[in-house]
């Protein structure tokens, strides 16, 4: 029981100081919001008496003179004098870096409303509210406060205005941009450094003027002018100009052709703006050119892209002179041939047709049938077959090819190409390499030489080899000719075995690997002989008892040129 009747009295005496501590706290806050309401109250009333009071803040200067803590009678004769004695015998001096120019108060008119601006004195920190006031007063009491007479203040802004327009204008310098003047005669540039000029900022003048006349402080104004720039030379961009005129031979994919380089001329540009930088205003010198020739002739740039030989064949023809020429000038149509990457060869193209106007000649082809005939341009098939016979060891695309009529000599067998201009037969290939390739093609010592050149692009090889599968012949034929005598008899056409060939083409990288290979068929046909006979016996024929009557039976040739060597030069045949 005793301990309950202890732990009933704790809890009592805890409540009672509960009660008395809110009880305090309560009086504290009402202290507190008591003192703060009187401190309110009272800046409120001082606020308020200096709104309503007629003197002037303390540390108001106005033309120089102190009137702090007057009212504005008092501080009339004070501000009078002042201003009398300011703009009476004072004058206010600009002095520019060549001249001094003078503002006499005889040229301003200087005239004062003194109670006005005595007014604006006693205005000057009022009229906010009483807190305000009392912030303006306390900042005053601590920092001089200077009224300016700008509103009370007359004088002739004009005639200031005019006598700064007037200097404005004559000390107005304009800048002398850089110069230069190409001279061709002594291979020089001739540089002359600009100079600046300056001008009067006549707007900032005048308005540092006038507020002297406003503020009565003459103490003399030094001002400078403002510097004009002028515009330099960019010998960057003349030295960049310069050399971009100079080219290097460059190749022309659309022509086909390489162009050569355009030489020019450059100057140190280093030493130049060295020289700009050290030079005088207004100072002149010279900068010699230098003749520069292009980093790139086109000798080079013809060796660069052309310089590597890639690929030669050859083929033996046969000494006759027709068709010799027509060997030459196949060639020569084709010599220097450049073939872009992508691009396709065509021999009918490239060459062109055979004409006697081009001077080719007629020379043994295959006539539709298999017969020899002589045509314009006989023998070119040559020249085919031996760029044929060399892009197989190019591993170049092949894009058209057909075989001869008939095996040739010339190329090993299934390694051949015919050509006819007026027929669909023609060789093509296309350039699938990464880089223009250029076709040598030219006769020598009895042989027909293709030579491709260009960049070499791997170790790639090619082998090529060729089997004859089977052969075969047709039987003779003999062709009565009752024109000639009995017992005759002329071999008037040569026989040819025919053949079906497979040629082999094998690319191999540089380490011997083999990359691919390709089987190429060929069939040649094959041709009877052909002997023109005479009649077996002589036939009489009997005479009829009717006058003679005129023979009308047509002439026969005598005969068809002779076979040509064994492997036919052309064929017209589809």
């Amino acid at each position: 029981m005793a301990t309950k009747s202890a732990t009933i009295a704790a809890r009592t005496a805890k409540k009672r100081r509960k009660k008395k501590s809110s009880r305090g706290l309560t009086v504290g806050l009402a202290l507190t919001f008591i003192v703060a309401l009187a401190a309110f109250t009272g800046l409120y009333a001082w606020g308020s008496m200096l709104e309503k009071d007629k003197t002037i803040f303390p540390n108001v200067r106005m033309a120089g003179v102190e009137i702090g803590g007057l009212t504005q009678g008092e501080a009339r004769d004070r501000v009078e004098t002042a201003v009398a004695q300011a703009y009476t015998a004072a004058s206010l001096d600009v002095v520019l870096p060549d001249r001094t120019i003078t503002f006499s108060p005889e040229q301003a008119n200087v005239a004062l409303d003194t109670e006005e601006a005595l007014r604006e004195a006693v205005a000057y920190g009022r009229g906010g509210g009483a807190f305000e006031t009392l912030l303006s007063y306390i900042k005053c009491k601590n920092t001089p406060m200077d009224i300016p007479l700008e509103t009370a203040l007359e004088f002739d802004k004009t005639a200031i205005s005019d006598l700064i327009q007037e200097t404005a204008v004559m000390t107005r310098q304009a800048p002398q941009d850089s110069a230069m003047v190409l001279n061709e005669a002594s291979n020089t540039i001739e540089i002359t450094r600009g100079q600046e000029g300056r001008e009067l900022n006549a707007e900032a003048l005048n308005e540092a003027v006038c507020q002297a006349f406003e503020t009565g402080n003459f103490t003399a104004l030094t001002w400078d002018y403002e510097v004009l720039p002028y515009e330099d030379i960019d010998l960057a961009a003349l030295h960049e100009t310069l050399e971009s005129q100079i080219h290097d031979a460059e190749y022309d994919p659309e022509t086909h052709t390489i162009k050569e380089g355009v030489s020019g001329y450059s100057f140190d540009l280093q030493a130049a703006e060295t020289r700009l930088e050290r030079a005088n205003p207004g100072e002149s010198f010279t900068v010699p050119l230098l003749e520069a020739e292009p980093a790139l002739d086109a000798a080079t740039l013809n060796h660069q892209m052309f310089g590597t030989k890639l690929e030669s064949r050859s083929s033996t023809y046969v000494n006759n002179a027709n068709r010799t020429e027509n060997l030459r000038l196949a060639c020569e149509a084709i010599n220097g041939t450049i073939l872009n990457p992508g691009e396709v060869f065509s021999f009918n193209d490239v060459v062109g047709e055979r004409t006697a106007e081009k001077g080719y000649k007629p020379a043994t082809i295959y006539a539709d049938g298999g017969a020899s005939v002589d045509d314009l341009g006989g023998g070119v098939c040559q020249v085919a077959s031996t760029i044929y016979y060399t892009t197989l060891y190019m591993d170049l695309e092949q894009v058209q090819r057909a075989p001869h009529m008939y095996r040739v000599t010339y190329v090993p067998d299934g390694m051949d190409a015919t050509v006819y201009y007026d027929s669909k037969l023609d060789y093509q290939f296309r350039n699938n390499r990464e880089h223009p390739m250029k076709i040598q093609a030219n006769i020598d010592g009895g042989k027909v030489n293709i030579t491709f050149w260009g960049v070499k692009e791997n170790d790639n090889y090619v082998e090529m080899s060729s089997t004859v599968i089977s052969t075969f012949t047709e039987e003779p034929q003999e062709k009565v000719d009752e024109t000639k005598p009995v017992g005759y008899r002329q071999v008037t056409q040569t026989a040819y075995t025919g053949a079906k060939v497979e040629a082999y083409q094998k690319v191999y990288d540089g380490d011997g690997n083999l990359l691919e290979s390709r089987t190429i068929y060929s069939t040649y046909n094959a041709r009877p002989q052909i002997t023109v006979v005479g009649p077996t016996e002589v036939v009489t024929p009997d005479i009829p008892d009717t006058p003679d009557v005129p023979d009308t039976e047509p002439d026969v040739p005598s005969g068809i040129p002779d076979d040509p060597l064994a492997g036919g030069e052309g064929t017209l045949w589809p």
